[in-house]
């Protein structure tokens, strides 16, 4: 919510701007800066929730994506800097600790714009933008000898699970629209789309502690450190706003939904991803 209430704060000012009066007829090249809020498709989210359902990287070093039970239980060092945190004998897992319904937190937005304009009402345009997303969950682990456990009650804790990305959206389509005074435009665009998607982590918070589930560990004393590659998927997106020239300046706000294939590693999800936009070009 804060980061729509910034992208409100930041499009409301395009709504006073001067409008060219000139009457000229745009033609040619123009480049420009987005910014704004992106919302992901929460498709994709669980690929984060820790189960293991996803255990899809075909890597030469080993590295796959660990249940977070088996993380915890990969080293004696790492049962035994859990049990003496919390002053317990053991811990387990009952079968419906795991997130099923994760959501990513809202990003911002930010890349740059090529257009080339036909006219006043059509242009071809090419935007590239850029973000990174964050899903944040929780998760129960049973903690086995403590007091609360000892009295006849389960000891269940919640800890937090959370998966990072980056994105990268590529969009070439073309708009077209309805002139409005001092040569506004009210526009729809259409085209096609390129997602890049790299999973930079996922993470869990244990005994102030923080471990990966994505490692390399078929040997647990010589660990092999994940790197991220990104996935690409193509889909098609529509967009709708308007657009506000002043002067050999212009700004537009708009709002897009696109219709992406998000690889995440050898994983893919297909979803609608939004995104609330303010440009400026010249």
């Amino acid at each position: 919510m804060k980061k729509i209430l910034l992208f409100i704060s930041l499009a409301f000012p395009l709504f006073g701007l001067g409008q060219d009066e000139s009457g000229d007829e745009r033609h040619g090249v123009r480049f420009g800066l987005n910014m704004g809020v992106y919302i992901p498709s929460r498709v994709s989210a669980n690929y984060y929730n820790g189960s293991g359902t996803y255990n899809d990287l075909n890597d030469p070093n080993g590295v796959r994506m660990y249940t977070i039970e088996d993380r915890l239980r990969l080293t004696p060092q790492t049962i035994q800097t859990i049990t003496s945190f919390y002053n317990a004998s053991g811990f387990h897992f009952n079968y419906d600790s795991y997130p099923a319904a994760m959501r990513y937190n809202s990003g911002y937005n930010i890349g740059l714009q090529i257009a080339f304009d036909l006219n006043n009402a059509s242009s071809f345009i090419f935007n590239v933008n850029g973000c990174k997303v964050k899903t944040i969950d929780r998760f129960t682990m049973v903690l086995e000898g403590t007091s609360a456990q000892q009295n006849g009650q389960e000891d269940v804790r919640l800890f937090y699970i959370q998966g990072n990305e980056q994105r990268l959206n590529s969009q070439l389509g073309y708009r077209t629209g309805w002139e409005l005074e001092r040569n506004g435009l009210y526009f729809i665009e259409f085209g096609g789309s390129m997602l890049m998607t790299k999973v930079m982590s996922n993470q869990i918070t244990v005994a102030n502690q923080q471990y990966d589930l994505i490692i390399g560990a078929n040997n647990p004393n010589q660990i092999v450190n994940y790197i991220p590659r990104a996935g690409t998927g193509f889909g098609y997106y529509i967009s709708s706003g308007f657009f506000v020239p002043f002067g050999k300046q212009s700004a537009e706000i708009s709002f897009s939904l696109s219709h992406d294939k998000m690889k995440l590693n050898n994983t893919e999800f297909k979803g609608w991803n939004k995104m609330l936009m303010v440009g400026f070009s010249m």
